[in-house]
């Protein structure tokens, strides 16, 4: 949806005529419309290249890029040489990250906006730390908490909120309030805000195994674990010493997380890549404290720290020995999708209204619109949904455990009478809506 919003805005249509209709009863599938950040610098590209998506990743790897660099300028008071370099590298070539530069997505930039601002705030400018600090926000919503991390380091470092802090927060408000009032505001995120115990417990459980993730070797699950929990016992060493003297590296990653953690939708691991480099930098600041130990002992220098990437190395080797390299079919570029989408395109009224459990992509490759499907108890609510939107065809499939298709299956069973089937594949299949069932 992304390309979908460049293309818009490339050619001046209205931001949000993506196709894709969105399903207040389903709001985990995807908001209205997604900030319009990273759209912006997609649209030069877009009217440009078209959907050519080389360049598209260009942009990504240069994000990646920019990002690694930058790690150098805001952490360089905190860690030294070779604790800095080992932060850059353990930090870019972790396979997690890698894989997100082949990802037309908003991580990668959000993570460069949000270090930008970090970096500005270090060097005490007001004005380019709001501007960045509102192109973090434009890109992810999440960005908002760099101004209470702002706010919170003056205080703790100074005692007090320093004039340029001050100038970053009234630029950030101004433009964001000129975002939301003269472009685009969207308020179907807080239709997915219904915070339970049972969430914020099992979203515990599923970010701690994706941040573990970051050690995967391709072979040993017992070798993930261990160099998991001697890492994260590193990084709670590290923030425990950071402590004595916090500031917004301390502030910054709680402020991200806890909103990330009580969000109800789980996000995997992408949602983790902006503190992917706090993490190391704590990983890190522990090896030093070990190592300051070690020196005193021994007279070694650096000996926890050259063990520590020897084993992430290993560990990072292992994964990428493991890894698809090149292109290869998967997802919507897999013959079968291919076929899909050709029929939807030749087979079907331009003004054909679907249902599916994933809209969003055959609303950009086939230009019909779409909207995901729900599972109520009654199906008549979901006939009823389906007259409201206009919808023409049901489609099923594909059978992955996070949508609803067992459900449209046993719905399209039900009502066979009146859902004939009209294509179908090893994947999808595809039924008219013939008449509403409880609509006679």
């Amino acid at each position: 949806m992304y390309i979908r919003h460049a293309e818009n805005l490339a050619r001046g249509a209205p931001y949000t005529e993506t196709g894709y209709i969105y399903n207040p009863q389903n709001p985990a599938v995807g908001p209205r419309a997604y900030p319009p950040g990273f759209p912006l610098l997609l649209a030069p590209i877009v009217k440009l290249f078209g959907r050519a998506l080389w360049p598209m990743k260009a942009l990504i790897v240069a994000s990646l890029a920019g990002s690694l660099v930058l790690l150098l300028h805001p952490f360089r008071g905190v860690l030294p040489s070779p604790y800095l370099e080992a932060l850059v590298l353990i930090t870019g070539l972790n396979p997690v990250v890698w894989e997100f530069k082949d990802r037309v997505g908003a991580d990668l930039p959000f993570l460069f906006f949000v270090l930008v601002s970090l970096a500005c705030l270090r060097a005490g400018s007001g004005a380019l730390t709001g501007f960045f600090t509102f192109a973090s926000y434009a890109t992810r919503v999440l960005g908002v908490v760099l101004v209470p991390t702002f706010l919170a380091h003056d205080l703790i470092a100074h005692r007090r909120v320093r004039r340029s802090t001050m100038a970053a927060c009234a630029v950030f408000i101004v433009l964001a309030v000129v975002q939301h009032l003269a472009w685009v505001g969207d308020r179907s995120y807080l239709d997915q805000l219904t915070v339970t115990a049972a969430s914020v417990g099992g979203n515990l459980v599923a970010y701690a195994r994706s941040l573990s993730d970051l050690w995967a070797n391709g072979y040993s699950e017992a070798g993930r674990k261990a160099l998991f929990v001697a890492a994260s016992g590193l990084a709670a060493l590290g923030y425990l010493k950071a402590l004595r003297a916090p500031g917004w590296p301390e502030v910054f990653p709680w402020l991200y997380v806890v909103p990330v953690i009580i969000w109800p939708s789980f996000q995997d691991v992408r949602f983790l890549i902006p503190v992917v480099p706090f993490y190391v930098l704590y990983l890190l600041l522990g090896a030093r404290v070990l190592d300051a130990v070690a020196h005193r002992r021994w007279g070694k220098r650096n000996t926890i720290l050259a063990g520590l990437v020897a084993a992430v190395a290993v560990t990072y080797a292992g994964q990428y020995s493991t890894a698809q390299f090149g292109r290869f079919p998967t997802g919507v570029g897999r013959p079968e999708s291919v076929a899909f989408f050709e029929f939807i395109k030749e087979g079907t009224d331009s003004n054909a209204v679907f249902v599916f459990s994933k809209p969003r992509a055959l609303a950009f490759f086939t230009g019909r619109r779409a909207s995901a499907p729900f599972s109520p108890a009654d199906p008549c609510l979901l006939w009823r949904y389906m007259a409201e939107i206009g919808a023409s065809y049901v489609v099923t499939g594909p059978d992955e455990p996070y949508f609803d298709v067992a459900y449209l299956h046993r719905f399209v069973d039900q009502y066979r009478e009146d859902l004939p089937l009209v294509w179908q594949s090893k994947d999808v299949a595809v039924y008219r809506i013939k008449r509403n069932s409880c609509g006679r």
